[in-house]
């Protein structure tokens, strides 16, 4: 099992951060080295994104495939504007009350709390 990957996003994509298409490159990159990497850190090399279908479509969706602590243990955010992780925060907690609720608007779990991610 690897150590660490580094996903250095202005390398990787050269500022293209904006599309949800964009956004599923990264998330496609997450889930197939998920099993295989010890921890996966995305270097966000202090670029804003800023840019909700991105940060909904790379990061946001992995809340409907794990738990948030598998994701707080897994995925590490470095270089992150302030703006970028309040929103991937915002996002990953839509997300959790979302999965949480299901689209019956019925909990199905007694109401549980959604916690927000550690910055």
């Amino acid at each position: 099992m690897g150590a660490l990957m580094n996903i250095d996003l202005k390398e990787f994509y050269h500022k293209r951060t904006i599309t949800r298409d964009d956004g599923k490159i990264i998330a496609d990159l997450i889930l197939e080295k998920w099993k295989t990497e010890n921890k996966i850190t995305i270097d966000f090399s202090n670029i804003l994104i800023a840019s909700v279908s991105f940060m909904d479509e790379a990061f946001g969706k992995l809340a409907f495939e794990f738990s948030l602590k598998e994701l707080q243990n897994k995925l590490s955010f470095v270089n992150i504007e302030q703006y970028d992780r309040a929103l991937l925060n915002d996002i990953l907690i839509s997300r959790y009350r979302q999965k949480e609720v299901g689209e019956n608007g019925k909990s199905s779990r007694d109401k549980k709390k959604i916690i927000r991610p550690k910055q």
